[in-house]
């Protein structure tokens, strides 16, 4: 017959061992018909006693969101309190309301001086803008840099922006909520920067315009882009990247820095 003492022992034996559960001598079959039925019993919820109410637990309640005319007047009043252009990059920088900002890997903001006459807006980031945080990078960025080289101007010339701070998921068109939020954004730094000329390339030109013509139409003419107190000449291009993919267009885009080159020498 055991003791209590070869009990301890055998129980501290199994715990050293790992054993954790205890089981019947008989193997038990877990689909049997009779097995379902008592793990069925067993999860039921038991009825209250007579007289106890159960309070259920109240669901969480969603944050609610904003609405868009909620984010985009948020969006005005956040840029129109920033008075420089470092004060509107660290606003941008911080601002939620647009989901764009969660899976870009950079706020892409600008380059270049900020002091030039010339403003150069892109559209909404590539792949390589996203990667690096600047405008007019990759491919584009070269064909770019050859284009102002015609007209006798290098990047330093130039002050670069970017019209769309985020790039949209596998380069997908924009939305209509994700244009509404940028665009206080990039009215103000237009109107920090305070350019003379502004060339915008490609999708950017219709949006700043807040007109859904397409740049077929707009590039080569001249727009006078009132912003505040401030007013720029500003003349749609095609973008460098779509003259890659196009390159039998590339002259329409010479004929359009050639009009700029020679706006840009009549005023000095």
């Amino acid at each position: 017959m055991q003791t209590d003492i070869d009990i301890n022992s055998l129980l501290r034996f199994y715990l050293d061992a790992g054993v954790d559960e205890t089981i019947g001598e008989e193997p038990v079959n877990r689909l049997s018909a009779r097995a379902i039925k008592e793990t069925a019993e067993s999860a039921a919820p038991r009825p209250a006693a007579a007289g106890v109410k159960i309070r259920k637990p109240e669901a969480a309640r969603p944050t609610p969101l904003p609405s868009l005319a909620e984010g985009v007047r948020d969006a005005e009043e956040t840029a129109r309190r920033c008075q420089t252009i470092a004060e509107l990059r660290s606003a941008l920088e911080n601002f939620e309301h647009c989901a764009l900002k969660k899976l870009a890997t950079h706020t892409v903001f600008a380059d270049g001086d900020p002091d030039a006459r010339l403003m150069m807006i892109d559209r909404q980031p590539s792949g390589d803008e996203d990667r690096n945080g600047l405008p007019f990078s990759g491919a584009a960025g070269l064909l770019l840099d050859r284009m102002l080289a015609a007209i006798d101007l290098t990047r330093g010339d130039v002050y670069l922006a970017s019209a769309i701070p985020w790039r949209p998921p596998g380069e997908r068109a924009l939305t209509d909520e994700e244009r509404a939020l940028c665009l206080p954004f990039a009215r103000r730094h237009i109107e920090l920067a305070k350019p003379a000329y502004i060339l915008a390339c490609g999708e950017a030109a219709g949006y700043l315009l807040n007109e859904k013509t397409g740049i077929n139409r707009l590039r080569g003419r001249w727009k006078d882009l009132q912003i505040g107190p401030g007013r720029a000449k500003m003349l749609p291009i095609f973008h460098p990247a779509f003259l890659i993919d196009q390159p039998a267009l590339k002259k329409y885009a010479w004929a359009d820095l050639l009009n700029l080159k020679a706006a840009m020498k009549q005023e000095q």
